[in-house]
């Protein structure tokens, strides 16, 4: 019985030991949706996707929501990704009926409180020089850098249409775009 005893004893503190170090550092909540939340921070990030790369494209784009939970704003600095050459974040505005693109160099401010949106149409992480094409069903690893959060790495479930479920996948179409 003592042993039975210390074995329990044991096994919680294992427990509360690895509880612990969870708070720390990046965790995933399945139940939530497709791909789940993601939370670093104060930051959660919610509905990923990549595009897959269609035809010779040599680019495609990235996709996810960034809600800032917190009392103090963050910036999204930068990403990467092993399947590019070059990873940047982009803006996208309508110019009559032109839509433009240009790179954030200077990343995004995440207000407290607020949302940053990335999807198809709009704001989106650009993947240029692909050194690897991801493929429909595919899991691809970006991961984002920010200001106070640190980086946080998010498995990018690849579609031909990210975020259709979600109503988003617009008709932004990359094949254009250098």
């Amino acid at each position: 019985m003592k042993k039975l005893a210390l074995v329990f004893v044991g096994g919680i503190l294992a427990l509360t030991a690895c509880e612990k170090v969870e708070k720390r550092t990046t965790t995933i909540s399945s139940a939530s949706d497709a791909s789940g939340v993601i939370t670093r921070s104060s930051l959660n990030m919610t509905d990923y996707a990549m595009r897959a790369a269609l035809g010779n494209n040599p680019n495609t784009a990235a996709y996810v929501t960034i809600t800032n939970k917190g009392n103090t704003d963050d910036r999204l600095l930068s990403a990467t990704c092993d399947c590019a050459t070059t990873t940047t974040l982009h803006t996208m505005k309508m110019n009559g009926s032109t839509m433009e693109m240009a790179e954030a160099k200077d990343g995004f401010i995440i207000r407290s409180g607020d949302s940053l949106v990335f999807k198809p149409g709009g704001n989106h992480i650009m993947l240029e020089n692909l050194t690897h094409r991801p493929v429909e069903g595919e899991t691809v690893n970006v991961t984002l850098v920010f200001e106070k959060a640190g980086p946080v790495t998010l498995p990018m479930l690849v579609s031909n249409t990210p975020l259709a479920k979600a109503g988003t996948s617009g008709g932004m179409d990359h094949g254009d775009m250098k």
